[in-house]
Order: C-alpha cells, then structure tokens, then sequence
C-alpha cells in the first residue's frame, strides 16, 4: 500500500495529503450537455425553504427557475435556490452542473416527497430513465418479545 507518512497533530506532510487526494482520485464524469439527471442522497426539512434534497448531479445542469420532476413520484416542482456545501453553511449559486454535489430547493412541502435514490430531472426535457439502483422503501417495525419465565408458587 502507499499511503504517505502524516501527522495531522504536527502538520507534517498534509499538503502532500491533499496534493495526492488531487491526483490520485478521478474527478466526478458527467455529460453537462446531456439530460439532467441528479441522485437524491438525502434530504432535510427547513422551516423557510420546505424540503430540500442534497443531490449528485450525474447529467445536466439544475438552475434557479428550472421546473423539475422527481421521477419516483412524477411531481413536478420549480427550482429556487441550488447551491453547495461550505463548512458549516451553505453557499447559494445560480447552477450546478455535472459531477458536482449540492441541494436543491424547490419549496416542496413534505419530506415524503422526496426518496432517497430517486431522480430528479427536468420536466421540459427528462431523462430516458431514472438512475439505476432506486428501490421504494419499505417500512417495517421490529419487535422484540421476551417472555419471563415465572415460577408458580
């Protein structure tokens, strides 16, 4: 194995470390030019935006205005604010684009709207097929019962 030598507590070699995340990792492929395809990895309910879904963009661009399709459900939303993660906030911008990572917020009302490894594409141009791999969840309930043996008198 080649892992470099560091020491996050000195700061030896951490620039080597970042330098090799550079080069040795391959960069995220995406067609920017294709249909908008983006991978729902999770979501969360804010108070002022509704719910907002954190997204790969795997094709395509998403933009402010874009109206677009949650391809599980077949709602159709339009787009007010994408963005991406800074430490600790979040960083509005105008577009995300392939093989980029972000949220979108579209004041969708319900968490229950959004799956998580569901797409979502655009209404006036979608995408063939959804992402591979998306499969509706099920919800279960475990119990567990253990009786107590008691001795009669």
């Amino acid at each position: 194995m080649d892992a470099p030598c560091i020491s996050a507590k000195t700061g030896l070699n951490v620039e080597e470390v970042l330098e090799r995340i550079v080069t040795d990792l391959p960069a995220p492929k995406g067609d920017i030019k294709g249909k908008t395809k983006c991978l729902i990895f999770d979501s969360y309910y804010d108070n002022y935006k509704g719910a907002v879904a954190y997204v790969r963009v795997v094709d395509g661009t998403v933009k402010i205005g874009d109206e677009i399709k949650l391809m599980a459900t077949n709602k159709t939303f339009i787009v007010s604010e994408v963005g991406y993660f800074v430490p600790g906030s979040y960083m509005p911008v105008q577009e995300i684009k392939a093989g980029e990572v972000g949220y979108i917020a579209a004041s969708i009302k319900s968490l229950s709207d959004i799956h998580v490894g569901d797409t979502i594409t655009l209404k006036d141009n979608p995408a063939d097929e959804p992402l591979k791999g998306y499969k509706k969840v099920t919800p279960m309930v475990y119990c567990g019962l253990y009786p107590v043996d008691r001795k009669r008198v």
